[in-house]
């Protein structure tokens, strides 16, 4: 049995390193077990509709079919032990840090909503912030380079919302990259690409270097480019919610 387990492992890498990269894992899987029900089926109990006919020596059909049956052992032996010593195991630890996860993407929501809240002060909205057609309202109803009223009431700073903006970014950068370095085998590519891509949008680089950049928030049109930088990080963020399976926004 040993020999067979060790045996396994060596052709569950091989199947690993070479032929899920070129092929999709799933399917891969599928066929060697499908292989693997057939050889049992049409060589250790010699069920005669599924097999095949030769027209080779007893001898060497002999041979073959041994062969078959011991590559087939192999395999389940190997894929047994994967799957009780990596997969459930995996499995089970990344179901149990999963809401981990996603109250940290959460948390990267609400502090794009913190955003829109302090855009929202002197307007009809008063929720649903991420809504596209309420964040476009609320961004255009403010110059961005006016200091903030709350900030400047309750703690005497002088913090435009453009200001807020970049420093909101800096944290929402620092927690992406934080949430990828701590969790990333917990994560799908996809879930991963979508972080950093929220992580580099444009409205946080702008916010950081406006004025080195030759835009007027004067300008409607100017404005209007800037609030649609934005609504891309908003898109982006509702993106990252759907593909974290975060349903209560």
């Amino acid at each position: 049995m040993k020999y067979l387990e060790q045996k396994g492992q060596v052709i569950i890498s091989f199947i690993k390193n070479h032929i899920t990269p070129v092929h999709n894992s799933k399917i891969a899987l599928y066929v060697l077990l499908l292989f693997c029900g057939w050889a049992i089926l049409a060589i250790q109990f010699r069920i005669t509709c599924l097999q095949i006919p030769m027209n080779w020596s007893q001898d060497r059909c002999d041979n073959l079919n041994q062969l078959f049956i011991n590559l087939t052992y192999s395999f389940l032996a190997g894929y047994v032990f994967y799957l009780l010593t990596i997969y459930f195991p995996q499995s089970k630890e990344k179901k149990r840090i999963q809401p981990v996860i996603q109250q940290k993407v959460l948390d990267i929501r609400k502090a794009i909503s913190d955003i829109l809240l302090e855009f929202s002060r002197g307007t009809d909205i008063k929720k649903d912030f991420l809504e596209i057609d309420n964040a476009k309202i609320v961004l255009m109803s403010k110059n961005w380079t006016d200091t903030i009223p709350m900030f400047q009431y309750l703690y005497k700073a002088r913090i435009s919302y453009l200001a807020y903006i970049g420093e909101v970014g800096k944290k929402i950068q620092k927690d992406i990259v934080e949430l990828i370095q701590s969790y990333q085998k917990y994560m799908t590519t996809e879930q991963v690409c979508l972080l950093e891509e929220l992580s580099s949008m444009q409205i946080f680089a702008f916010a950081n270097q406006f004025k080195q950049m030759n835009i007027s928030l004067e300008d409607k049109n100017g404005k209007e480019s800037i609030v649609g930088f934005f609504i891309d990080a908003i898109r982006k963020m509702n993106e990252i919610e759907d593909c974290f399976s975060i349903k209560n926004r």
